[in-house]
């Protein structure tokens, strides 16, 4: 009776771990199923979180206003007379257009209406400049940082200057080379420094900028100006002479605050 009872106990585990074996391959498969689905919450959240990054980027295309003060003067080179350029300080204002090319790039044309004050000496007469004009620059920017929290810009770039009215004390005259009139340096001087001495009003030249913007789109920059024209009229030689071969160019600091439309 033992035995029988032994046998059919045998039998029924037998019968039995078949369906023991299936549960455990089913339970390895549910825990292969959930870590999946655990995987692909985790991949959709980190989407989610760069498609609403992408969103709190700045426009394709924003603008704004800039507002700085600047200091100005000129570089003299192959200066065979004693002539020397001072700065002074003036104002800038005008407006931007950004053109995002990427998250981290973009190209920013200005227009910028711009008043600078030097003085410039030559011999021992100190002349005092002023001029109002308008700068026309192209930026090309890098930005880092977080573009909810702030972040750096920084570039280059190249610039127009276009000179609307301008006065320079003395001998030297900001007026058309054709019709420049000089007075001579000292009363027994008999040189006619006619169309000798004639600054250009426009000239061309490199940029470079600095800036931070905040989070509500106010920004604060600085920029760096230098002309790559000479603008001087300067004869080398009169009547076989030499009497001035200086080459003179404008540059400029300015220092100020932006808003950029969001």
């Amino acid at each position: 009776m033992k035995d029988k009872i032994a046998g059919i106990a045998l039998l029924m585990s037998l019968a039995l771990l078949p369906v023991s074996i299936t549960a455990q391959e089913d339970s390895k498969i549910q825990l292969k199923l959930d870590e999946a689905k655990a995987k692909l919450v985790e991949f959709n959240t980190e989407h989610m979180i760069d498609s609403l990054d992408q969103e709190k980027l700045p426009r394709l295309v924003s603008g704004g206003l800039l507002a700085n003060a600047n200091m100005s003067n000129f570089i003299i080179t192959r200066n065979n007379k004693p002539m020397s350029s001072y700065m002074h300080i003036g104002g800038e204002f005008g407006g931007f257009m950004d053109f995002r090319i990427t998250k981290h790039f973009s190209i920013q044309p200005q227009v910028i209406f711009t008043a600078h004050q030097n003085y410039f000496a030559a011999t021992d007469t100190a002349n005092h400049l002023w001029s109002f004009g308008m700068d026309i620059p192209v930026y090309f920017l890098g930005r880092f940082g977080n573009m909810e929290k702030g972040y750096i810009q920084f570039g280059g770039g190249i610039f127009t200057h276009f000179t609307f009215a301008s006065n320079i004390a003395g001998k030297f005259k900001n007026v058309d080379e054709s019709t420049a009139v000089a007075t001579p340096a000292t009363p027994t001087d008999t040189h006619d420094y006619s169309r000798l001495y004639s600054l250009h009003d426009n000239h061309f030249g490199v940029a470079v900028t600095v800036g931070y913007e905040f989070p509500i789109g106010i920004q604060i920059n600085a920029h760096y100006k230098v002309s790559l024209s000479d603008i001087a009229g300067f004869y080398k030689e009169y009547k076989g002479q030499e009497i001035a071969n200086a080459m003179i160019y404008p540059q400029s600091v300015s220092l100020g605050i932006g808003y950029r439309w969001k």
